[in-house]
């Protein structure tokens, strides 16, 4: 049975990486000998330089350079950064123009004769202070003499910079010194001046002495803000029976209040205080006398003369205690005003202490500065002392100068290095070549698989047809027969009707057009075709060639196509006088008749409107193979009044662009495009699965 398939499953990313593979080795078996002769480009280039490249000779020499470098004697030689500095510096010199012109000037006197260039190249021997210096030339000898003399130029141009830097240090040393001794000097008098001013001497006692003054008088400032506090918060009996006492009697005489023990034992209330004493004693009786007083009651009747004696006794007592609570009060309040005006005098004097406090800090910050400023000079000046002293003008040209560790080798002959060059070569005419083959398979959007369709088009693909050209004899691609051996290219036409039968609305679709966007697709072969397999499923179908300038629809059935749909649409016979018989019973056939340049006008004629009812009436599908859509207007002029159209593109042949004008252009005419068909696909290709099997399809 067949399966409709009519859109391929998404690709993944390996199948389309696969596809292009594909392509382009093809496009290189196709195009090979643009890589043979990009290749054959890269070996003449290197070949030519091989021939006229001069021998070279080489000699080397080596350097070495003490330890001990001037200027780094306090610094570790093989930290890093010390090390790199002075090895790149060494590189840069016996490579620069002054070392290399002086060497050439020593060279061309002694050998004038056999004056030619050299190539300097310095190396360093890592972790060591030894520099092989390498020289390439054509002349042997020269190259020899001019290692050493670019060797000996080196050290001579060291030598002249460590004189002009040890003078120069020399000179820059005394300069500083003597602008270092000057700003001492300055900074020395400015700071005697400042300690007479402002008589430093006992400065540091004195402001030891505010410090502790100062801490005092804020000590003094939140005892009294504690006792206001519980002054203003106590009632006269709180004040009286209160286990902290207060010193309501006053300040001392520094301003801040008279601190009593309060860890004293037995201390209560006012302490010591009369009115204390005074409360506790008559507080004591009014209990004594209350509890009499019930004790008589019940003896005496209430009228007794000392009933009411001892009951007024009690008034009195009790009046005694209200007026002690009064002067409890008044005495609190007095003490708060007291405490205030204390408060008042303490901020005062706290302000003062503290801003006699900060100018003292200013005074003693600047002490210290200039005093810091001082001692800095003097240690920079006995530095640069020890520096001056240092600088021996003698010894400092001879320290750290390179020495000759070996002389110029003999010349040896260069390796001209053939295989490399000539690998080389190869290297590039294979770059180059695949360079070209890449950009000329990127610039080429013929389409050649499906994963390339479903990239560009979103129509879908109703058919795959594959290539069977091989198969082609001398009157063309034979068409199907019921025993064709043609075993996967009869199973690609039977998955098309499949895809075409199960399509939705089929009951409906009776009239389709086969076309292209260009001439040499195959359009022809594969309307004639699908009639072939549709007819061969017993539908009674109706192939008729409207490709009026180069239908060739009667040759592939060997037909006599002197009469047909022209000779119908001029009048001058009738269609079923033209209706041609195949060996498939359900198949009919329709040739185009004579050639004509007027195919539009007689496509455009209402007898073709006429035409396509009756065939309607007469057949269960028609089948019009017409003109390639960008070659003539044909097309879009006749698909319009059709159920569908097919699209055939060949694989390899027609390029994306191209059939998406075709497209446009039929969607312009508001043509129902039922999909595409992959015609001439090569079956190699990696996404072409469908057919794979053909022995399978053989059985």
């Amino acid at each position: 049975m067949d399966s409709p398939n009519p859109t391929p499953p998404p690709r993944s990313a390996n199948s389309v990486l696969g596809v292009r593979f594909y392509r382009f080795r093809n496009l290189l078996r196709k195009q090979w000998w643009i890589l043979a002769l990009t290749v054959g480009i890269g070996l003449g280039w290197k070949g030519w330089y091989l021939i006229n490249q001069p021998d070279y000779f080489e000699s080397s020499s080596e350097l070495s350079v003490p330890e001990e470098v001037k200027g780094l004697e306090e610094k570790s030689l093989f930290r890093t950064e010390y090390y790199e500095e002075y090895v790149n510096t060494t590189m840069r010199n016996l490579q620069s123009i002054e070392v290399t012109d002086a060497a050439h000037r020593r060279a061309d006197s002694e050998m004038p004769n056999n004056v030619s260039e050299v190539k300097i190249t310095p190396v360093n021997v890592p972790r060591t202070m030894i520099f092989s210096v390498t020289g390439r030339g054509t002349d042997p000898d020269y190259t020899r003499r001019f290692v050493d003399a670019t060797v000996e130029e080196f050290i001579s141009f060291r030598k002249s910079q460590r004189k002009g830097a040890v003078g120069e240090a020399s000179g820059d040393l005394q300069g500083e010194l003597e602008t270092s001794r000057k700003e001492l000097s300055a900074r020395k008098s400015e700071f005697q001046i400042f300690v007479e001013k402002n008589g430093m001497a006992a400065w540091k006692e004195q402001a030891a002495g505010a410090s502790a003054f100062l801490t005092g008088l804020k000590a003094q400032q939140s005892q009294l803000e504690h006792d206001l506090l519980r002054l203003q918060n106590l009632k006269p009996d709180q004040l009286l029976l209160s286990t902290q006492p207060l010193n309501l009697g006053g300040g001392n005489p520094g301003g801040g209040p008279t601190l009593p023990d309060s860890g004293a034992k037995g201390d209560a209330g006012f302490g010591g205080n009369e009115l204390y004493s005074q409360f506790l004693e008559k507080s004591r009786l009014l209990v004594q006398k209350q509890a009499d007083l019930e004790e008589r009651k019940a003896v005496w009747k209430p009228k007794h003369p000392k009933l009411k004696a001892l009951e007024r006794e009690i008034e009195g007592i009790q009046l005694n205690i209200s007026v002690i609570k009064k002067q409890t009060a008044d005495a609190a309040a007095s003490r708060i005003g007291a405490i205030k005006n204390d408060l008042k005098s303490l901020e005062v004097s706290i302000a003062t202490s503290t801003e006699k406090m900060n100018e003292a800090s200013k005074k003693d910050n600047e002490y210290s500065r200039l005093e810091s400023e001082v001692n800095r000079l003097q240690k920079q000046e006995e530095q640069l002392v020890a520096d001056l002293r240092k600088v021996d003008t003698k010894t400092g040209l001879d320290a750290g100068l390179p020495t000759i560790r070996r002389h110029a080798t003999p010349p040896v002959p260069v390796p001209r290095g053939t295989i490399k060059h000539l690998l080389l070569g190869l290297l590039a005419g294979l770059a180059s070549g695949s360079l070209v083959l890449f950009l000329m398979n990127r610039s080429d959007d013929r389409l050649s698989s499906s994963t390339e369709i479903i990239e560009h088009f979103s129509e879908p693909i109703l058919g795959q047809i594959p290539d069977v050209s091989d198969s082609r004899g001398t009157r063309g691609l034979p068409l199907l027969d019921q025993e064709d051996e043609r075993y996967t290219y009869a199973e690609a036409f039977r998955s098309l009707r499949s895809s075409l039968i199960f399509m939705p609305n089929q009951a409906e679709m009776k009239t389709l057009i086969v076309t292209s966007a260009i001439p040499n697709e195959g359009k022809s072969t594969i309307a004639s075709n699908l009639a072939v397999t549709m007819a061969a499923s017993g539908a009674r179908v109706l192939l008729v060639d409207a490709d009026l300038r180069r239908g060739d629809i009667a040759q592939l059935f060997d037909l006599d196509g002197r009469l047909g749909l022209t000779s119908i649409l001029r009048g001058e016979t009738k269609w079923k006088e033209v209706l041609h018989a195949t060996k498939y019973p359900t198949l009919s056939i329709i040739s185009r008749g004579p050639v004509t340049n007027q195919s539009g006008e007689l496509l455009l004629k209402p007898a073709m409107l006429t035409l396509l009812d009756e065939f309607k009436e007469a057949f269960d599908l028609i089948i019009f193979n017409t003109a390639p859509i960008l070659a003539t207007d044909d097309t879009p002029t006749l698909a319009p009044n059709f159920d569908g159209t097919l699209m055939v593109v060949r694989a390899g042949f027609t390029s994306a662009h191209l059939t998406k004008n075709a497209l446009e252009s039929l969607y312009q005419r508001q043509v129902n495009v039922l999909g595409l068909i992959l015609n001439a696909i090569d079956a190699d290709m990696p996404d072409y699965h469908y057919y794979r099997y053909p022995k399978y399809y053989a059985a």
